[in-house]
């Protein structure tokens, strides 16, 4: 694999981890490991989205010399880990009962 093909794998990935950890400051739950299943459900929508479909909606831009559509991809990470941070938050709350 090309250089170039690492620093979009890390780009995707950094926005992934941003996503995760945005959705479960947002939502919750409130432990030290409940980021990990949204960062884990964003980087599988992601690929998802890339590799298997290959979706492209909205607007692409050159990145590492890739057609990348990153508003979209940043709101499909987004979107999933928000989900899997409301999904986690409704099953510990119901487990706490």
């Amino acid at each position: 694999m090309p250089l170039s093909a690492f620093a979009l794998l890390a780009t995707l990935l950094l926005v992934a981890v941003i996503a995760g950890l945005l959705a479960a400051r947002l939502i919750g739950p409130r432990r030290r490991w409940a980021p990990l299943l949204p960062i884990l459900a964003a980087i599988v929508a992601l690929d998802v989205n890339g590799h298997r479909l290959g979706l492209e909606v909205g607007p692409t831009v050159d990145l590492y010399g890739y057609r990348v559509a990153l508003a979209w991809d940043i709101a499909v990470a987004l979107f999933a880990a928000l989900l899997a941070a409301r999904l986690q938050c409704l099953v510990l709350t119901l487990r706490a009962r």
